[in-house]
């Protein structure tokens, strides 16, 4: 991977400060503002550590509801759905690991390269996704139930309108700035 000093990227309630990115791990600092929320969804391919540094925060871990408040960790093991969600009042911010890697950190990557372009895109997160889709990275987060479908709607429109909206030409912005950064550092 390659830069060491990460932009902070966010969407709506959400900021991400990345801390560490390399083929082993992807670390960060996830602040969530009062009402903002991740639906329940899994890893495959990574187990997930959360360790809240400020307020607290409702985490729902395989239908078990349980509230974790600053200095508390809560461990997620592949495969297990859990959610994520700030009713506190307050700003929630808590430290997140994944390992092994899989591909989050090529995700955090698309989303650097996209905020390069535009740091206010309000898009800029459904264009990771799809850009990540397009270039067939793990899927490391399912999402389920009635979110899932809302997504895979959501994915298939943005598939159609892809060369209209022009988030193919992203794709391949995306993968020659990929190919130079590589180059550079052969």
């Amino acid at each position: 991977m390659k830069a060491t000093n990460y932009p902070e990227v966010g969407w709506m309630k959400e900021r991400f400060q990345v801390l560490t990115l390399n083929n082993e791990i992807c670390e960060f600092d996830w602040t969530i503002q009062h009402g903002g929320s991740v639906p329940e969804h899994l890893h495959k391919e990574s187990d997930e550590l959360f360790k809240v540094l400020e307020g607290e925060l409702t985490f729902s871990l395989d239908g078990k509801t349980m509230i974790k408040k600053a200095g508390e960790e809560l461990f997620v093991p592949k495969m297990t759905l859990h959610s994520v969600s700030n009713k506190s009042g307050n700003v929630g911010k808590c430290r997140v690991s994944y390992l092994p890697v899989a591909d989050q950190g090529k995700f955090f990557q698309i989303l650097f390269f996209l905020h390069e372009l535009n740091p206010n895109d309000k898009y800029a997160l459904f264009k990771a996704m799809y850009i990540s889709e397009r270039l067939n990275y793990k899927e490391f987060s399912t999402m389920q139930g009635s979110v899932k479908i809302i997504m895979k709607v959501m994915m298939g429109f943005f598939s159609f309108f892809a060369f209209l909206t022009g988030w193919e030409k992203l794709v391949r912005m995306y993968v020659q700035t990929e190919l130079n950064d590589s180059m550079a550092g052969a």
